[in-house]
């Protein structure tokens, strides 16, 4: 979102009143103090501007005035990372002021920002990450006397006949929605929140490894993500949509519940502040649930940037404005907009705006900049909607026992595996289906069984997940392992079916070696893929060595050349686990 200047109390050289002063005072020169804050803050702090404007402040002889723009938060940290560098950025601003602390820590990861942000903040405010929903869904829920937590979340989400069978059949399912985690706090916490609640560990004991090498993690990440019908790119843009949303309306993409920030609730159902910019709608006010697994207070912090700081004139109308925002005047702006005090308590807050006024609410616990980027990182892995090949190994080796599975066969335990990971694709996302051994059609040793499409589209009498879940209950092992041909091919067919702005990813699963005598080497097989791999339009061989017996280096070789990975699962029963990291895994 592009930066939006506000001026308020706009000095020009003039007589002037000195705040608390008696009489006029003339300046000569003028200062703007530059102030950046998150969408949902923007409105309170321009009221509060307006009102430290209205008293025509001078600092050390100069006129004062104060601008605020809007930035989001992430965009804002992004910029900081680079040491504020960017031509699109635009001038620096003298504070900033994120709707969480989170921001701060993931804007405070290279030398550059660290430069910028000598200041740690001053808590103006606070506020909680809620659960909201439409009121009359929350009161048919049991709303303000019935709780909800994260892991009922969890549990409720993608229920499609959840309101049908309380008497609402007009409502339709439990429908989630989410705003993006790298531009939303909402999201940033409620992800946190939802795979804490999973994996039963409190959210400050969360680690890097647990979503860069956890499948719990990926799985409560996947369950949320698939379950909501709506991912927006900001509170805004979800809002948007719950504001034009009939719940009567069967065509209408109604959410019943999704994370926000308390305040937005407050601003959304008071039509102030952000959601006086909202359009007219017939969507109802909202309730908000306070998670009893987990309602941390964000912390709303005014932090003086390095350049500020060092002048002495900008410095003093920084501490002056900061003073207007914890007095009378701002409180009374931040209030206003649905914002709590530090200490949490807003006895305004009633059930009849949609709120609590003292709800159980936890100090902020700020997670380290390597859990929440790779908490970011794992879910733009789940939400990416690939263009994907998936090429399965039927060949004979494949009737072979696996150890440890009750007696079942490397195909088998694969199948299932394929099928627990068809629910991994979004409807939008595109996928085919291949299998391969050695001469299934004449002497090609690869046979298509379900062309490549959207989950989501009609094919035969039910929708294309329908048709590959089908295809894999006919797959029979015979042959060899015609691995190097089918490579080869199924690299070039998703080349010809390339789609951009998407992973174009071939996955290929095999448990052994090629063994197709007249097959192509492996050395000029890597040839070819290095010259017809584009980096403008990359397509990746993605290689999974399914077993002991697999040839993990021809597999290593083939997806370097498309600058992809291998992936090995030594372990037959843990195939599944190694497909979701392959799936999720963001190209490079």
């Amino acid at each position: 979102m592009a930066a939006v200047p506000l001026m308020v109390g706009a000095a020009t050289c003039g007589w002037l009143v000195l705040r608390g002063g008696a009489g006029p005072v003339r300046c000569d020169r003028s200062v703007t103090l530059a102030v950046t804050a998150s969408p949902s803050l923007t409105p309170a702090l321009s009221e509060a501007a307006a009102a430290y404007g209205s008293g025509r402040p001078t600092v050390s002889g100069y006129c004062v005035s104060v601008r605020v723009d809007t930035q989001g938060g992430g965009q804002v940290a992004a910029y900081m990372r680079g040491g504020w560098t960017e031509p699109a950025a635009g001038s620096i601003p003298d504070v900033w002021v994120p709707d969480s602390a989170d921001w701060l820590t993931l804007a405070r990861t290279t030398e550059p920002a660290n430069r910028l942000l000598v200041d740690n903040g001053s808590v103006i405010a606070t506020s909680p990450v809620v659960i909201a929903m439409p009121r009359p869904m929350a009161e048919a829920f049991g709303w303000p006397r019935r709780e909800l937590s994260w892991a009922d979340l969890r549990g409720l989400g993608g229920d499609e006949d959840y309101w049908g069978s309380r008497g609402r059949p007009a409502w339709g399912g439990f429908t989630l929605g989410l705003a993006d985690p790298r531009a939303s706090t909402a999201g940033m916490t409620a992800l946190a929140e939802v795979v804490s609640a999973a994996l039963k560990t409190p959210v400050d004991r969360l680690t890097e490894n647990m979503f860069t090498d956890g499948l719990a993690a990926k799985g409560a990440l996947l369950n949320l993500e698939r379950s909501s019908v709506l991912v927006a790119a900001s509170d805004t843009d979800l809002l948007n949509a719950v504001r034009a949303a009939n719940l009567e309306d069967p065509a209408a993409t109604r959410l019943a519940a999704f994370p926000l920030q308390e305040s937005l609730v407050y601003q959304y159902n008071h039509r102030v502040g952000l959601g006086a910019a909202l359009p007219d709608g017939p969507g109802p006010a909202l309730a908000a649930f306070y998670p009893r697994d987990g309602t941390e207070l964000a912390e709303i912090r005014y932090t003086v940037l390095s350049r500020a700081s060092a002048d002495p004139v900008k410095a003093e109308v920084a501490r002056d404005f900061l003073r207007t925002l914890t007095s009378g005047p701002g409180r009374e702006a931040l209030l206003g907009n649905g914002l709590r005090p530090p200490n949490g308590i807003a006895d305004s807050f009633t059930a009849r705006t949609g709120l609590t006024p003292r709800p159980r609410l936890t100090p902020e616990r700020t997670l380290d900049a390597t859990v929440l980027t790779a908490l970011q990182g794992s879910f733009a892995g789940v939400h990416q909607r690939g263009n994907t090949l998936a090429v399965l190994d039927t060949s004979g080796s494949m009737n072979e026992e696996v150890p440890g599975s009750a007696g079942r066969s490397r195909l088998s335990v694969a199948l299932d595996a394929a099928r627990s990971a068809v629910p991994l694709f979004a409807d939008d996302s595109n996928l085919g289906l291949w299998q391969f051994s050695t001469r299934l059609r004449g002497d090609q040793d690869w046979e298509e069984l379900v062309p490549l499409g959207p989950m989501g589209e009609r094919l035969g009498a039910g929708t294309r997940s329908q048709a590959v879940a089908d295809a894999l209950d006919r797959i029979e092992p015979r042959g060899d392992t015609g691995l190097y041909d089918t490579a080869l091919a199924a690299f070039r067919y998703l080349n010809q079916h390339y789609v951009p702005g998407r992973p174009n990813q071939v996955v290929l699963v095999t448990d052994g070696k090629n063994s197709d005598p007249g097959s192509i080497e492996l050395d000029e097989l890597v040839r070819i893929l290095r010259r017809e791999h584009s980096p403008q339009r990359p397509v990746q061989v993605i290689t999974i060595g399914y077993g002991a017996d697999t040839d993990l280096a021809a597999l290593s070789r083939i997806s370097a050349a498309t600058g992809a990975e291998t992936y090995p699962a030594l372990d037959p029963n843990n195939i599944f686990e190694v497909l979701v990291d392959a799936l999720t895994e963001v190209p490079g």
